[in-house]
This record gives structure tokens, sequence and C-alpha cells, in this order.
């Protein structure tokens, strides 16, 4: 399949409430949205709200953002991805000297 047929799972940038991530497993499983959001909040109720909200707070880091659609968060993490690129080049151009050694030269009489 060619990459722009393939189907990815990647959180909405268009339909979204916090960080678009019901949107986007609505738009992969074709299910509305606030169908998923309904019974992931009565889910979170009834399981006492800590895992509910470290689950949704996972699935925010680990979903990429739409790449049509970028969100802030998805524009931090392409910045800090070209940083890291910029940072490792620079790295890479720099020479490592290894065993030196140190001799003093005497110049006129004077050392």
């Amino acid at each position: 399949m060619r990459e722009s047929q393939r189907k990815r799972l990647t959180r909405s940038g268009s339909d979204k409430m916090v960080a678009g991530v019901f949107g986007g497993i609505g738009q992969y499983f074709k299910i509305q949205p606030n169908i998923l959001r309904i019974l992931y909040v009565l889910l979170t109720i009834f399981t006492g709200f800590v895992p509910g909200v470290i689950i949704y707070i996972i699935l925010v880091i680990i979903m990429p953002a739409d790449p049509q659609n970028p969100d802030l968060l998805g524009i931090l993490k392409s910045f800090s991805e070209s940083q890291t690129k910029s940072h490792q080049s620079q790295e890479r151009s720099r020479r490592t000297l290894t065993d030196v050694e140190e001799k003093d030269i005497k110049r006129n009489g004077r050392s």
C-alpha cells in the first residue's frame, strides 16, 4: 500500500475536546467520537479518576499528532526533534583528539 493510503492512528487536529485522542480513535475505527468520550468518562468515574486520567495522558504522549493539523504538542515535539537532530549533526562534525602529549618548547633560552 502507498503511504498516503495507509491508515494511521493519530490524534485528531480538527475533532478534539482536549487533545484529540478520541477524535483520532473515532476517525480510525469510524465511530462517533462523542460516544467514545461518554463511555470513557463513565469508565473513568467508575474506576476512580486516577487510572482514567493516567491512561489519557499516556495516550496523548504516545499517539502522534495529525500531520495535516498539528496541535501545540505536535509542534513542540517536532521542534524538539529538529533541535536534537541539529545537535547530533554538530556533534558528528567535531573531531576528538586522543593520546596527546604535551611538550614545553624553549624559545630564545627561556622556558
